[in-house]
């Protein structure tokens, strides 16, 4: 049985994105939502240990690095952008947009165009988020909808 670091990545960031997304709740809600997130998280990474791939892993190192810096100076010119001209309700719609974009690498990165889904889910999420939800659900919404397209993504990905 080999350990799926690849889920795993995605479950805590899973954990991350509902944590983000619910911080502005009431303490005991936000417990609720960590706590769930964390036993999804687990059950998943539980799903993935036993479950076959029907293809050989891919990991080509280039393409990993190169998608995973540009998402992370993406994401800091981003938070030092928004921040510094005050327009903190669009960090964590962004920063979905700019992890959508680093998915997109992903395709060639572990060599599955099942990634170019995932992109454009977290990158449509917050688009249609900001176009039909009023402001403040935005973190909820789109945190807690990262955390779910990570998660779906995650069990699709062990069976691939």
């Amino acid at each position: 049985m080999k350990f799926p670091i690849g889920v795993t990545i995605m479950s805590i960031f899973a954990v991350l994105w509902t944590a983000a997304g619910t911080h502005q709740l009431r303490r005991r809600w936000f417990a609720v939502f960590l706590s769930l997130s964390i036993v999804i998280s687990s059950g998943v990474i539980g799903f993935a240990m036993r479950a076959t791939p029907k293809h050989p892993a891919v990991f080509n190192a280039f393409a990993y690095t190169v998608s995973v810096a540009f998402e992370a100076v993406l994401i800091l010119l981003a938070v030092a952008f928004l921040v510094r001209f005050q327009r903190n309700q669009f960090l964590m719609p962004i920063i979905s947009i700019i992890v959508g974009l680093h998915f997109f690498g992903m395709v060639w990165a572990l060599g599955s165009n099942w990634y170019w889904g995932v992109g454009a889910a977290m990158c449509l999420l917050p688009i249609l988020t900001m176009s039909v939800s009023p402001q403040r659900l935005w973190p909820l919404i789109i945190g807690v909808g990262c955390a779910v397209i990570l998660w779906v993504s995650a069990v699709c990905g062990s069976l691939l």
